[in-house]
Parts: structure tokens; sequence; C-alpha cells
């Protein structure tokens, strides 16, 4: 009897043992059981920064964990890029994606110090937003047909402003350039919100500048709206005309976030920061801050992260190999 009641109290504490360690390398293992940066590729204060930080806040809620954003602007993203390539693969370190991080990058630097499509994995698809093309009022011109004139009398003598060389705000104008036979000079800035205050100080003449970030200064008469990079006129905007109604086609989609990480990120880890994310696209606060801005919300798997980088580059990589970019 003596005997069997020891075996018994063996076994109990055997099993409180393994109790603990199973609960210690939970403890140890449960994800996160530390901050998650989220890195910024431009500097505080436009569009992008703003709704990082609103998905920060709101997906950080929803996995029970603190995301802490960790602005790294310069090199058109590549800075930001390296930073979260030189971390583990553990889903502590993200980034902010965007079309330039993971599609025109490619074509402006060469060699680009990173591969978007090996190098990274999707987590989420964020948003998608129009770019305005916009110019200094003190220029004259209002109109896409006044700057095609203007443009064309003298090739090359206006200049525009862009959130960084290769970025979004960037390549837009050199491909409205391209397709409308017209020469401007390129003013690459640190981010978005000192190439807009640039343009409207007017160090430099016109910019495709962010719609949330724009709007402000179109409303107040600092900047003028001349045409909208997306599928249909903007609310707010309602006299503005789109590309594609002023006969230039293949502008809808230039500019959209998303999440990602480093490739080879657990999958489990991957799958609850997009879950995350659905989270964050149905929450009413973040819904009533994302039609401020202009933004469209765009939800999805992860595996759509990637399949919009390779349609992106399939799309737009002839016409931007041919402007023959580089990085001076």
């Amino acid at each position: 009897m003596s005997k069997a009641i020891n075996n018994v109290s063996k076994f109990l504490m055997g099993a409180a043992v393994c109790a603990v360690t199973v609960s210690t390398v939970f403890a140890q293992t449960a994800y996160p059981n530390r901050p998650v940066r989220l890195v910024v590729s431009q500097a505080p204060g436009g569009s992008s920064d703003t709704i990082a930080r609103l998905w920060a806040e709101h997906a950080g809620r929803a996995i029970g964990g603190t995301i802490v954003v960790e602005n790294k602007p310069g090199a058109g993203g590549i800075i930001a890029a390296q930073n979260v390539l030189g971390a583990p693969a553990d889903g502590y370190t993200l980034l902010y994606g965007s079309v330039s991080l993971m599609v025109l990058n490619q074509y402006t630097y060469k060699p680009l110090a990173y591969n978007p499509e090996k190098d990274f994995t999707g987590v989420a698809m964020l948003t998608t937003v129009p770019i305005v093309l916009s110019a200094n009022p003190a220029t004259g011109i209002t109109s896409l047909k006044e700057l095609t004139e203007k443009a064309k009398a003298a090739p090359g003598k206006l200049n525009f402003g862009s959130a960084g060389l290769g970025n979004s705000t960037h390549l837009a104008v050199e491909l409205v350039n391209e397709a409308l036979g017209i020469s401007m000079t390129h003013i690459p800035y640190r981010g978005e919100a000192d190439a807009v205050m640039a343009t409207i100080g007017g160090q430099t003449e016109l910019m495709g500048v962010v719609y949330g970030t724009g709007l402000p200064h179109i409303k107040n008469k600092k900047l003028n709206a001349l045409a909208v990079l997306s599928p249909q006129r903007v609310p707010d905007l309602p006299d503005v005309p789109t590309l594609s109604e002023l006969g230039v086609k293949g502008f809808d989609t230039l500019g959209w976030s998303a999440v990602v990480a480093r490739a080879g990120t657990p999958a489990d880890i991957v799958d609850k920061l997009n879950k995350a994310t659905e989270s964050f696209h149905k929450n009413p606060e973040v819904q009533a801050k994302l039609k401020t801005m202009g933004v469209i919300p765009v939800s999805g798997p992860a595996s759509l992260v990637m399949e919009t980088t390779l349609r992106d580059a399939k799309a737009w990589g002839p016409t931007l190999e041919k402007l023959n970019l580089s990085a001076k």
C-alpha cells in the first residue's frame, strides 16, 4: 500500500514538473512576448506614417501586445528594408511595405540591395490610395492641358518634388511625363511631408501627392489639383478629373500599402498578424479615419501582397525599364 502511494506521489510530482515545464516553454514562445517593431520608410507626418501608426495601435491590441512604429527614412526606403532584413525572421520586426518598396525600387536602384519577392513574405494588404497631380498656384497651371503646354514649351524647366527617389510619388510623375511626352526635373526629398512643404513653398513646382496628405492644402488653395490617379473621381474633389478621363490610361491603382515580414517568418505568426489586420479593417474607428484620409482599405490573405507585387511589376516594368531611371 505504502509503495503504491509512493508511486502515485512520484507520478503526481512528475506531472506537476511537466506542467510547469510546458507552461514555462509556452510563456517563452507565445507571440508576442515583447514589443513588435514596425519599420516605416517615411518620416513622421505623411499619410504612410499615419496609416502605419493606426495599424500598429489596433493590430497590437488584437494580438495582445504592443507594436511600436520606427521611422527610418532615406534612400528610397532601402534603409528601412535593410533594417528589417538585419533582424531575425521571428515576427518581431515588420516592414510597412508599399508599391515603392516592393515594386518600383527595383527599376530605380540597380542593383537593389534586397529582392522584394525572395527576401520578404506578405503579412497583409492595408490600403490603396489615390495620388493627386498638383501644382503650386504661382505656376499658373490649373489643368493637365496647361501643364502639358508649359512643359513642352520649356523641356526640363519645370521641376517636381517627391517623397524620395523610386517612391510612388516620384515614379507616378515620371510615368505621367512619359505618357504626355513631356520632361520635368525630379527633386527628391526624405519624405512626403517635406516634399509637400517644398511644393507649397515654391522650392518645387509640382508633385504627385498622396490624396490624404494633399487634400487640406488643395482645399486651402495652396495647391492646384490637376488630375487624380484613381479609378474614379474622389468625393472631396468632385471637379478634379481622373487621368483616365483625360485620356491617360493605366494609373488607377498606383499607390498601395501592406505589411511584410522577413522571409522565413513562422506561418502561424503571419496568420495571427493577418487576422489582426482583418480586425483592423472592420473597426469602425479605423474605417472612419481612413475615409477622412481618402484611403481605401484592402483586405485579403497574406498571399495577396506578393500577388499584387508580381502583378504590378509585370504591368509597369517595361515602361520603367524604358525610362532608364537610376539613383545618382
